[in-house]
């Protein structure tokens, strides 16, 4: 999934939905971020996770078309997400 396929799919979303990356059997809060090799990479480094709309503020400078990953290791690609009870659960 690149940058503007996902602000595009939440644009109606509530803003004060948190963030979290799927994994198996449990989901990490996606607390920070960072460009690296040309990916946008999320990163679970504990704390509370970031909303809808700080992502949104952190993110208006990079490239729409940036793909979007978590920081692994190794990096792996987000394809999509789904909506649970005040969450974005990327996966």
């Amino acid at each position: 999934m690149r940058l503007i396929d996902f602000n595009r799919s939440t644009i109606d979303l509530d803003p004060q939905l948190q963030l979290f990356w799927e994994t198996m059997p449990t989901k990490r809060p996606l607390t920070d971020l960072q460009v690296v090799d040309q990916q946008l990479r999320f990163l679970s480094t504990g704390g509370r996770p970031l909303t809808l709309d700080q992502f949104r503020a952190r993110v208006q400078r990079v490239a729409p078309t940036t793909p979007l990953f978590t920081a692994g290791p190794p990096p792996q690609r987000l394809y999509g997400y789904r909506l649970v009870a005040h969450q974005i659960l990327l996966g």
